[in-house]
């Protein structure tokens, strides 16, 4: 395709030529991206990254008419990432490191939700044009990115579900759709927003629910339900538990280490075993681990004699383990939880 201004240049030829280009700095970008959000503790659903094909370039600028006069230089979005976050606060979040760490182009840039008039329907993200900052672009390995301009679009799961679905429907403004369906849509958009936002509450009222657990436990309250938040901050918190832990350091008991994460399962499985006990209250689980803490050191020495290379696990599935022996439950309900094992029976046998 040629030119508009008549300078006779096949600009699809020659982005053509350096697509591939573009393809690796996508993936430069990806990875510090990964690296930036894991260590600041942002975590996300998923990023993705893209080239734009040559097709997509070339109806661009045609459709573009006369804009361009070098559109490899003024088109920003050839290289583009999309970041799908949990909450909206973690957008904002992640729009601000991303301008800590390039250089941001902001008059290419901006929230496009705060752009939709009253009137019109949406539900739109963070698009951030960005370029590498000196100090990156003059490192070896950036250095063939040098000017390389890419757009970071930012935005929740429930903002990428309404642009997936609203782009099969085609309807970009709420001119574009027929009268009877516009009122519909503009309850649907708000639904969504509605739902982010209280996904974003919920998130937050749950964190202050888990500080009033840990106070609770501080205090020697234990009259708390069970569930996964009680039992994690009983367990933060309360001095049987860290008895508990240094036994099983003791014995050998391979546990996790402070700074690694629970896995979420362990915290279910103990938390269902708990309620199909009939244990609803952490009292109740305090308390029999308080009765049976003499019988912890044998029965999860057991355990470790029965496994050659023992695997490091949570104190949420230490107590799961030794409640299921200590409550003397069927060998079928350890097999829901666990793999078959004699050493079940055996540490069984220890406590009747």
């Amino acid at each position: 395709m040629k030119d508009e201004s008549g300078a006779g240049v096949d600009w699809s030829a020659a982005y053509a030529a350096s697509r591939n280009r573009y393809e690796r700095y996508c993936g430069k970008l990806q990875e510090l991206l990964g690296q930036v959000l894991e260590k600041c503790g942002v975590e996300y659903v998923q990023m993705e990254g893209r080239a734009k094909d040559v097709a997509s370039f070339t109806e661009k600028i045609q459709r573009k008419g006369g804009k361009y006069t070098d559109p490899l230089a003024e088109v920003t979005d050839l290289a583009g990432i999309r970041i799908i976050a949990y909450y909206v606060e973690d957008v904002e979040r992640i729009a601000g490191l991303i301008r800590q760490e390039f250089s941001v182009l902001e008059e290419h840039s901006g929230d496009k939700q705060a752009e939709l008039a009253d009137n019109e329907f949406g539900y739109a993200s963070f698009h951030l044009v960005l370029e590498l900052a000196d100090k990156r672009s003059s490192l070896l390995e950036w250095e063939e990115f040098r000017g390389l301009k890419a757009e970071v679009q930012v935005r929740t799961a429930l903002q990428h579900a309404w642009a997936a679905v609203n782009h099969k429907l085609d309807y970009k403004k709420s001119q574009d759709s027929p009268r009877e369906l516009r009122r519909r849509l503009f309850r649907l958009s708000a639904l969504f927003e509605l739902a982010d936002e209280e996904f974003s509450k919920i998130r937050s009222d749950g964190r202050r629910i888990a500080d009033a657990y840990a106070r609770e436990v501080r205090s020697g309250t234990y009259d708390l339900e069970v569930n996964v938040d009680s039992v994690s901050a009983w367990i933060r918190e309360d001095p049987l538990v860290q008895r508990l832990r240094q036994t099983a350091h003791r014995i050998g008991w391979p546990l996790l280490g402070d700074s690694d994460p629970v896995p979420a399962v362990d915290r279910r499985d103990l938390v269902h075993f708990l309620n199909a006990q009939g244990m609803t209250r952490i009292g109740d689980l305090r308390d029999a681990l308080d009765r049976g803490e003499h019988l912890i050191e044998p029965v999860l020495r057991r355990f470790i004699d029965d496994e050659e290379e023992p695997h490091a696990t949570s104190m949420e599935d230490l107590m799961t383990q030794f409640l299921l022996v200590y409550r003397k439950v069927p060998v079928e309900m350890w097999d829901t939880y666990y793999e078959p094992t004699g050493a079940f029976e055996a540490a069984r046998a220890l406590v009747e």
